[in-house]
């Protein structure tokens, strides 16, 4: 078998997933830096990544070693009774797609779910996210970077590293509903992540990006390690109501620990 024609026909396999190659290896547990690689060819694909690929793809492990045996279909294409460009309906999917699983949880949300609270079809739905853990994943996504969205304009205003941890406390706290559905995401991620490994190595990269804006504001892996699981653990009782815990308790536990241990530094 040679390499090139397998590269071909998992090539083939991921265009007719109708994901990125981003959402891909987020689905079968792989870097996807490395299937970029071997999707071109520089990098060989070891016997597991085969067979998560084939299983993600709904193809057989003969055919991407042989070319003979069950294939990919054809690649998904926009459905034509879609009159909503793809970029403008992907934006309201996923909108609509990170409030039900918030709110409902990502077992209780069904495509038929996603599709009627857009007001479309339930192929719509597919054609932009297969799969309902292609959903999960994109919403955790959606909400990071809308979360590091206001880290920016927070820390442009920041006069101090203590005032840095002042506002990244506060974008932190789930005071508001919004709040509230990024952290349900978060939570519901690292549950599936827990029974799910292919799950990790998109939540552990968002993770990591986040952790980082920790590390810079203050200057210590121990410190960003203790204020991450702290805040995590924190808003987890808020967010469950089994403690006494509330946000304003939680304001003044974290900006007592790490704001007052800077300016006092």
């Amino acid at each position: 078998m040679k390499s090139s024609d397998l590269a071909a026909r998992v090539r083939a396999v991921v265009r007719a997933s109708a994901s990125s190659q981003r959402e891909f290896a987020a689905r079968i547990g792989m870097d996807h830096t490395a299937l970029s690689k071997a999707l071109h060819g520089t990098r060989q694909l070891r016997e597991d990544e085969v067979a998560a690929i084939a299983k993600a793809g709904g193809v057989s492990q003969r055919y991407l070693r042989t070319g003979v045996g069950r294939g990919p279909g054809p690649a998904l294409t926009r459905p034509r009774a879609d009159p909503v460009e793809p970029d403008i309906r992907r934006a309201q999917i996923l909108d609509a797609t990170a409030k039900l699983i918030a709110r409902k949880g990502f077992h209780h949300v069904r495509v038929a779910d996603i599709a009627k609270a857009c007001g479309t079809s339930t192929g719509t739905i597919h054609y932009h996210f297969p799969t309902k853990n292609d959903a999960l994943n994109a919403a955790l996504t959606y909400y990071a970077d809308r979360f590091h969205r206001r880290i920016e304009t927070e820390f442009r205003d920041a006069t101090s590293p203590a005032d840095k941890i002042r506002r990244l406390i506060e974008i932190q706290l789930p005071a508001t509903d919004e709040d509230a559905d990024e952290w349900s995401i978060w939570i519901q991620t690292w549950n599936e992540a827990i029974l799910d490994p292919a799950q990790r190595p998109g939540q552990r990269e968002i993770y990591t990006r986040w952790r980082q804006v920790v590390v810079d504001c203050l200057g210590s892996d121990l410190l960003a390690d203790r204020f991450t699981s702290m805040v995590d653990g924190l808003a987890i009782q808020v967010l469950a109501q089994t403690t006494e815990m509330t946000v304003d308790r939680m304001r003044e536990i974290l900006t007592d620990t790490f704001v007052n241990y800077l300016v006092s530094g």
